[in-house]
């Protein structure tokens, strides 16, 4: 008998492996090396810097310093929806749109349902986390500039952060039937996860939000970065193909039976929303900059909470 509780379904499985897919990321991600410590070998190696950096310096001036902890904020934030919320039913009235979708996408057998379940899985694996580290990497292979392919990693990580948060929110406060729920009370099919608690988290799709959020960081990297080059093809092809998997996805989740056609609709807005622009995170108000006549970035810091021999406030706090 399944066990009702935290759900361990593909749901949360991609957005397991997306997280780890992004701390691998952090682990591979270069380390600067100094232009004057270069020999020939250094110069060989297929991961260095051509720029001299102070790394630490500089990757806590950079954006990427910021968008790397929004992106934890909204992981965790996610995580604690997830886990402390009761997703009890609250939509109960359907309509005639999802009820003509559903009839003509989703499969009869319960393998071919299966199938579009590992299916969806990998498409929108594809959008969200193997299009966006290619542009990172094929950037950096062209630049050679560490700095930012930390701010690439910053950007893609804070919206694939924010994609799952608001995703996780909108499931609970929803608390919309998956698909299957009519047929549990019945003969239920043997791919229907009837007693997990993901059975009321229909409402939005969350491989469609990831999935949209995915295609949208692919086409800001190859468009604004030029990331795969300047060429028409190399900034128009990655973007298409990030669009054409997230529509994959989103379709073989309704095939599956495990979403509404509104469901997949609704994610693919709230996802390439959150994708195509660098949206403003709780930590920017916290953090001041100073420059200097020309512009540059001197300095940086931050307000933060501190804990110390019995005292709890706030203290300024300089980033490098």
């Amino acid at each position: 008998m399944e066990r009702a509780g935290v759900s361990s379904g593909p749901g949360r499985r991609l957005g397991l492996h997306v997280f780890l897919g992004f701390c691998l990321a952090i682990v591979l991600c270069p380390n600067p090396t100094r232009a004057e410590d270069s020999g020939e070998a250094t110069r060989k190696r297929f991961f260095r810097c051509d720029r001299r950096h102070d790394a630490l310096r500089d990757f806590a001036l950079s954006d990427a310093s910021i968008n790397v902890a929004h992106g934890f904020v909204w992981l965790a934030g996610g995580a604690g929806i997830s886990l402390g919320a009761n997703p009890a039913r609250h939509w109960t009235r359907e309509n005639a749109f999802d009820d003509g979708a559903q009839s003509g996408l989703r499969l009869d057998s319960d393998d071919a349902r299966r199938d579009a379940d590992s299916a969806g899985d990998f498409f929108a694996g594809l959008s969200v986390g193997i299009l966006p580290v290619a542009a990172i990497a094929a950037r950096f292979v062209r630049t050679h500039d560490c700095i930012e392919a930390g701010e690439m990693f910053g950007e893609a990580f804070e919206s694939v952060g924010l994609a799952l948060f608001v995703s996780e929110a909108i499931k609970i406060a929803s608390g919309r039937e998956r698909p299957f729920g009519d047929r549990c009370a019945d003969q239920p099919p043997s791919d229907a996860n009837c007693n997990r608690s993901d059975r009321n988290l229909s409402f939005v799709s969350g491989h469609a939000t990831l999935a949209a959020a995915g295609a949208g960081i692919s086409c800001r990297f190859a468009l604004e970065r030029e990331a795969f080059g300047p060429g028409s093809g190399a900034r128009v092809a990655p973007c298409a193909l990030g669009i054409l998997s997230a529509l994959t996805a989103g379709t073989l989740r309704i095939a599956a039976d495990r979403h509404w056609a509104t469901d997949v609709l609704v994610g693919f807005g709230v996802g390439a929303l959150v994708g195509s622009f660098d949206l403003p995170g709780p930590l920017e108000w916290l953090r001041v900059e100073q420059r200097d006549a020309s512009g540059r970035l001197e300095s940086s810091g931050m307000l933060l909470p501190f804990a110390r021999e019995g005292r709890v406030g706030a203290q300024w706090t300089m980033l490098y």
